[in-house]
């Protein structure tokens, strides 16, 4: 079932570095899979077989998922005070190093890792001491979203090998680094979440001039969505979504950018497909989400037939490290209307920006 998903929503180049070693029930109890890198390739994009290692395999989960009678997997409940997730995973090779996202309703939420006491984080990123065995882990947080007689669902993506960043001498490109896996599984609301103090929260208000618009797709944008690589016309896209982001004028199969001018970097994250699927949208620089001055970090849309849905932004570039890794994850708020189709969260290939 991953297998299916992979190549409907993360296209081909995503499959072609990737070899699935197991799926799960309904993709909510497990994901595993294996990375396998072309180590001698500049080009991440182009897999030679004789080239190719496995690198790492990594599968993780909620721990002591309960079903109903018919067979459904029964939702999390938010009953007050601090939510407490039991999680686990399991990883080997250079997916040992791992880091987890968090999202409450499509939201990108923030949250502390196995103690009360740690700080919150959009991102924590650990090394596991122990290879190929579970490693139970908890998630805890008090919703920033959500309230009484909802139910909406908790999304934990994890992104493989965080760690790594290319230095533009030695390496240029993340290759397979920095793939997500995510387990989306729904929660239900018996009570509001208390308000969250702000200060506890980590901050990055470093987006402006954001814009939401959207342009119609032509035969011209869909020859260039498709790189060369596969062809996309319209039926595709009733039932693929697909995302991207701009930097400037970039060219979109570029891995890095160079930033020589000082003032905004200004980006562009275009999103299309399936016709009234809603997703939020969160920028991510170094894995801390990206807020505008209000501090909000999701900004949503949903997509409809024949348009491309367009989120401009634009950062200041003084806020940047001299090396500095960027992505946009897509998260689906409403999967479950569309269950025939298995919407997953979308993330765009990692860019350097570095000065």
């Amino acid at each position: 079932m991953y297998k299916r998903l992979l190549f409907k929503y993360g296209f081909s180049f995503i499959v072609l570095l990737l070899i699935i070693a197991g799926c799960s029930k309904d993709d909510v109890e497990e994901e595993k899979e294996q990375v396998a890198i072309n180590e001698n390739n500049d080009n991440p994009f182009e897999i030679d077989e004789e080239d190719t290692v496995i690198m790492g395999s990594i599968g993780h989960s909620f721990v002591n998922i309960e079903v109903d009678d018919n067979d459904e997997v029964i939702p999390l409940t938010y009953d007050g005070d601090e939510l407490v997730l039991d999680y686990s995973v399991q990883a080997e090779g250079k997916a040992t190093n791992i880091g987890f996202l968090v999202y409450v309703d499509g939201i990108a939420q923030p949250y502390k890792l196995n103690t009360t006491e740690s700080d919150y984080q959009y991102m924590h990123i650990f090394d596991l001491e122990e290879e190929g065995v579970d490693t139970p882990f908890q998630f805890i947080f008090t919703p920033i979203t959500g309230k009484e007689g909802e139910t909406v669902n908790v999304t934990i993506t994890s992104i493989y090998n965080p760690s790594f960043i290319p230095d533009m001498k030695e390496t240029t490109s993340y290759g397979g680094y920095h793939h997500p896996l995510s387990v989306i599984r729904p929660i239900e609301f018996h009570e509001n979440p208390e308000s969250l103090n702000m200060n506890d929260l980590p901050t990055h208000k470093v987006l402006n001039d954001i814009s939401i618009s959207t342009e119609p797709v032509t035969d011209d944008f869909l020859e260039k969505l498709g790189g060369g690589v596969t062809t996309i016309d319209s039926e595709m896209l009733d039932t693929n979504v697909f995302n991207f982001v701009e930097i400037e004028d970039k060219p979109d199969n570029e891995t890095n950018f160079q930033i020589t001018d000082q003032g905004n970097l200004h980006m562009k994250l275009k999103i299309l497909g399936h016709p009234g699927v809603a997703y939020q949208n969160t920028f991510y620089l170094n894995h801390q989400a990206l807020s505008d001055q209000e501090g909000n970090t999701s900004f949503e849309t949903k997509l409809t037939k024949g348009d491309v849905s367009v989120i401009d932004v634009e950062i200041d570039i003084d806020t940047l490290d001299d090396f500095s890794t960027f992505y946009v994850v897509s998260t689906p708020v409403n999967p479950e209307d569309f269950y025939e189709n298995v919407l997953t969260p979308l993330k765009t290939p990692s860019v350097l920006l570095y000065k």
